[in-house]
């Protein structure tokens, strides 16, 4: 066996001096002999003569590299290494195997089993600590790059974490793009939703020869139920893009992408939309060393994402759905409309009607009109309802007025379409305005009022606050609903009372008549009348009603 001079000396460069090498073999003479020519090159050494006792000091120590005879008694060589590979903490540790001459099956059987190199006996013991130093070098050099891409993808991580996200689904995936564009150095990242109909669409995208670009196209349905399916599955990664056909974005199919990772994004356990990262075929490193990392890279970023914009794509996702969902019934005519009657509270007689909503499901109207209008439908169901009432009103008593609900928003926005639907009619007609906040601009209102007349106006829920108090100042309205939180027990509570008073004499001096609201009691409508309000509804004078009833 070749062995080194006493004096002579070995230069290990680019290497830890501290780094720790175990040296195992049931030899006593070659364990001790490798353990002194490494511990003269700067190296602190652990020893152990058998696998056993390897595995235990691998269980106790931090080791930098392990020097292994592949021929040991019990267990071998080969299972140690075997062993090292299945277990996290070390399946990456540097294990160069010696071997003996000519041994060629404990070499290969080694090797196959994970070892990074060999050495054959009698062993070159200057070789040996140049291909120690080799190994170290190459493993520091992986740690780094593993630290480095660990501490890169932990600043994006913390980036997006602390994003404050737009409600819009397309800014907030624009912010987010923005920011991996700006921290990674992916050529390609996109944001894809998950719409209704199980279809996907560009929300966000990047490319490195163009810039951040919000909005973008639906992929086709085959792409999508493809994407779609394959998320549910978990994170993955593929090998190459082709041009035309793209990995899950429609902006992709014009970039030179290699591989690209996508992963799923997820809002209360429910796939809403996708994460891509792409890089070029002809980048900086090599194509299989960057799968793994951005594969993890996506699996963190979407897992951000998913708790800071999960929600957002949801909502509109939602959104998508239940716009699809109104507008089929909107078209189905899934409506009709119902009457209550508004009298005299001195004489009972029925002086007009309100036309109210019902929906066949059950869904109280206030819910169903605020769903409509959260989906931009608020209009075309108030105008669709307001359209079948008037198409029923000529079988009420032709001597009754007509209430009809409208909000502020139909009457300065679609005027025209309201005032071909009440020349429909000639009974005498009434809006109500539902709107119960501050308008903002009182004298467009009243002038596209006036383009409707002859039309009289009604104010609801006076004495609800302070807005419904300065319409009746703002629009001097024909009539002012007080609202059913003051009508309720009004003839035992002495407040209300009081406070109804007051407003009574506040409508008579702005011109306007009090209907009192949810009247469901002779004691509430004597109370009334006494305070002189002149007019009322509710279930003590008539229930919303279908026109035949």
């Amino acid at each position: 066996m070749t062995v080194l001079a006493d004096d002579a000396q070995v230069a290990v460069t680019g290497v830890d001096a501290a780094a720790r090498i175990l040296v195992v073999d049931d030899d006593v003479s070659i364990r001790e002999l490798v353990a002194t020519c490494l511990q003269r090159a700067g190296f602190d050494v652990l020893k152990a003569a058998s696998g056993e006792v390897a595995l235990e000091v691998l269980a106790a120590d931090k080791v930098d590299l392990v020097v292994l005879d592949a021929g040991l008694p019990g267990i071998s060589g080969t299972d140690v290494v075997r062993i090292l590979r299945q277990t996290p903490l070390t399946a990456a540790l540097p294990v160069i195997l010696l071997t003996g001459s000519g041994d060629e099956y404990p070499l290969v059987t080694g090797l196959g089993a994970g070892a990074d190199d060999y050495l054959p006996k009698p062993i070159r013991l200057d070789e040996l600590v140049a291909r120690v130093g080799a190994h170290l070098r190459s493993h520091a050099a992986w740690s780094n790059a593993v630290e480095d891409d660990l501490r890169r993808r932990s600043s994006v991580v913390e980036a997006l974490s602390h994003l404050t996200l737009p409600s819009s689904p397309e800014r907030a995936a624009e912010s987010v793009v923005a920011v991996l564009a700006r921290q990674t150095d992916c050529d390609f990242v996109a944001v894809t939703q998950l719409l209704g109909g199980e279809r996907l669409r560009d929300l966000a995208t990047f490319e490195r020869h163009t810039t951040v670009r919000r909005g973008g196209k639906r992929l086709s349905a085959a792409l999508s139920r493809r994407y779609a399916a394959r998320a549910i599955l978990g994170p993955w990664t593929e090998d190459v893009w082709v041009r035309g056909r793209g990995m899950g974005s429609a902006a992709v199919a014009a970039t030179d992408a290699g591989i690209g990772a996508g992963a799923p994004i997820y809002a209360r356990g429910e796939l809403v939309g996708l994460l891509w990262l792409g890089v070029r075929r002809n980048g900086p490193r090599p194509l299989l060393d960057r799968k793994s990392t951005l594969l993890a890279a996506a699996i963190d970023y979407a897992s951000i994402l998913s708790a800071v914009a999960g929600s957002a794509l949801a909502d509109r996702r939602d959104t998508a759905a239940a716009r699809m969902r109104l507008k089929q019934a909107l078209g189905a005519g899934e409506f009709s409309p119902v009457f209550q009657p508004i009298v005299r509270l001195d004489t009972g007689d029925p002086v007009g009607y309100e036309a109210l909503t019902r929906f066949p499901d059950g869904t109280r109207p206030d819910l169903r009109f605020a769903e409509a209008a959260a989906v931009g439908l608020g209009d075309d169901y108030e105008l669709a309802a307001i359209e079948a009432a008037i198409a029923v009103a000529p079988a009420l008593p032709a001597a009754g007025f007509l209430t009809l609900n409208v909000s502020p928003g139909v009457v300065l926005k679609n005027g025209r379409r309201l005032k071909e639907l009440m020349r429909k009619t000639p009974r005498r007609l009434v809006l109500e305005l539902t709107e119960h906040v501050a308008i903002d601009d009182y004298e467009i209102l009243r002038s596209a009022i006036e383009v409707l007349e002859p039309v009289e106006v009604a104010v609801d829920d006076a004495g609800a606050g302070y807005s419904s108090l300065r319409h009746i100042l703002e629009l001097r309205p024909a009539f002012a609903k007080l609202d059913i939180s003051l009508v309720h027990d009004i003839d035992t509570d002495a407040l209300r009372r009081a406070l109804v008073a007051g407003l009574v004499q506040f409508a008579q001096r702005s011109g306007c008549h009090l209907i009192a609201e949810g009247v469901e009691s002779p004691n509430e409508a004597a109370a009334l009348r006494l305070l002189g309000v002149e007019l009322a509804q509710g279930f003590l004078f008539g229930r919303p009603e279908p026109i035949a009833a």
